[in-house]
Protein backbone atom coordinates (compact mmCIF):
# COMPACT_ATOMS: atom_id res chain seq x y z
CA UNK A 1 0.00 0.00 0.00
CA UNK A 2 1.16 3.70 -0.92
CA UNK A 3 2.90 5.45 2.26
CA UNK A 4 0.29 8.21 1.38
CA UNK A 5 -2.93 6.33 1.34
CA UNK A 6 -2.05 5.53 4.80
CA UNK A 7 -1.17 8.66 5.87
CA UNK A 8 -4.55 10.53 4.47
CA UNK A 9 -6.50 7.62 5.91
CA UNK A 10 -4.98 8.64 9.16
CA UNK A 11 -6.19 11.90 8.86
CA UNK A 12 -10.06 11.14 7.45
CA UNK A 13 -10.27 9.10 10.56
CA UNK A 14 -9.95 12.65 12.23
CA UNK A 15 -12.70 13.63 11.06
CA UNK A 16 -14.92 10.92 12.54
CA UNK A 17 -14.52 11.83 15.97
CA UNK A 18 -17.13 14.26 15.36
CA UNK A 19 -19.58 12.14 14.35
CA UNK A 20 -22.02 11.38 16.74
CA UNK A 21 -24.05 9.27 15.46
CA UNK A 22 -21.20 6.31 15.63
CA UNK A 23 -21.29 4.04 18.68
CA UNK A 24 -18.88 3.65 21.86
CA UNK A 25 -17.49 0.35 19.95
CA UNK A 26 -17.53 2.17 16.08
CA UNK A 27 -15.49 4.94 18.04
CA UNK A 28 -13.01 2.32 20.00
CA UNK A 29 -12.51 0.69 16.46
CA UNK A 30 -11.73 3.99 14.54
CA UNK A 31 -9.19 4.62 17.78
CA UNK A 32 -7.82 1.21 17.27
CA UNK A 33 -7.31 1.32 13.60
CA UNK A 34 -5.82 5.41 14.28
CA UNK A 35 -3.03 3.44 16.42
CA UNK A 36 -2.53 1.38 14.15
CA UNK A 37 -1.91 3.90 11.16
CA UNK A 38 -0.27 6.41 13.29
CA UNK A 39 2.97 5.27 12.73
CA UNK A 40 3.36 5.40 9.20
CA UNK A 41 1.48 9.00 9.82
CA UNK A 42 4.11 10.07 11.91
CA UNK A 43 6.95 8.79 9.92
CA UNK A 44 5.28 10.58 6.68
CA UNK A 45 5.16 13.89 8.06
CA UNK A 46 8.76 13.57 9.94
CA UNK A 47 9.74 12.79 6.27
CA UNK A 48 7.87 15.84 4.75
CA UNK A 49 9.66 18.19 7.24
CA UNK A 50 13.07 16.90 6.30
CA UNK A 51 12.74 17.29 2.66
CA UNK A 52 10.77 20.70 3.47
CA UNK A 53 13.96 21.85 5.17
CA UNK A 54 15.91 20.92 2.89
CA UNK A 55 15.06 22.97 -0.32
CA UNK A 56 13.78 25.95 2.26
CA UNK A 57 16.75 27.81 1.29
CA UNK A 58 15.84 27.75 -2.44
CA UNK A 59 12.30 29.24 -1.84
CA UNK A 60 11.47 32.87 -2.49
CA UNK A 61 10.15 35.90 -0.33
CA UNK A 62 7.23 33.96 -1.41
CA UNK A 63 8.30 30.05 -0.37
CA UNK A 64 8.30 29.25 -4.07
CA UNK A 65 10.78 27.14 -5.03
CA UNK A 66 11.55 27.26 -8.92
CA UNK A 67 13.81 25.33 -11.87
CA UNK A 68 15.54 22.02 -11.09
CA UNK A 69 15.23 22.79 -7.42
CA UNK A 70 11.51 22.72 -7.64
CA UNK A 71 11.75 19.46 -9.54
CA UNK A 72 13.83 17.81 -7.65
CA UNK A 73 11.64 18.49 -4.23
CA UNK A 74 8.51 17.26 -6.07
CA UNK A 75 10.55 14.20 -6.90
CA UNK A 76 11.37 13.50 -3.64
CA UNK A 77 8.20 14.04 -2.08
CA UNK A 78 6.64 11.98 -4.88
CA UNK A 79 9.12 9.29 -3.42
CA UNK A 80 7.88 9.59 -0.16
CA UNK A 81 4.60 9.37 -0.94
CA UNK A 82 5.06 6.51 -3.25
CA UNK A 83 6.62 4.33 -0.87
CA UNK A 84 5.16 0.91 -0.93
CA UNK A 85 4.32 -0.10 3.09
CA UNK A 86 3.44 -3.22 4.20
CA UNK A 87 1.05 -2.76 7.38
CA UNK A 88 0.88 -4.90 10.34
CA UNK A 89 -2.31 -7.31 9.66
CA UNK A 90 -5.58 -5.56 11.20
CA UNK A 91 -8.92 -6.07 11.33
CA UNK A 92 -11.45 -3.85 9.04
CA UNK A 93 -13.34 -2.44 11.49
CA UNK A 94 -17.48 -2.36 10.50
CA UNK A 95 -18.59 1.21 10.66
CA UNK A 96 -22.35 1.79 10.22
CA UNK A 97 -22.85 4.55 7.15
CA UNK A 98 -24.26 7.19 9.33
CA UNK A 99 -24.80 11.03 9.24
CA UNK A 100 -21.36 12.80 8.69
CA UNK A 101 -20.33 9.83 6.19
CA UNK A 102 -19.77 10.72 2.86
CA UNK A 103 -19.84 8.06 0.02
CA UNK A 104 -16.14 10.19 -0.61
CA UNK A 105 -15.03 9.72 2.92
CA UNK A 106 -16.12 5.80 2.53
CA UNK A 107 -14.35 5.54 -1.13
CA UNK A 108 -11.23 6.95 0.47
CA UNK A 109 -11.20 4.67 3.26
CA UNK A 110 -12.66 1.27 1.83
CA UNK A 111 -9.16 -0.77 2.35
CA UNK A 112 -9.22 0.42 6.21
CA UNK A 113 -13.26 0.13 7.24
CA UNK A 114 -15.88 -2.20 6.09
CA UNK A 115 -18.30 0.27 5.65
CA UNK A 116 -22.22 -0.95 6.43
CA UNK A 117 -25.13 0.41 5.91
CA UNK A 118 -26.71 2.59 8.71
Amino acid sequence: MKQIKIANAYRQLETFADIQDLSQQEQWSIYQLRKTLRPHFEFQTEREEVIRSKYRKFADEEGVIRDNKADEFVNEMNELNNMEIELEEFTRPQIRMVKGISFLMAEELEDFIEFIPG
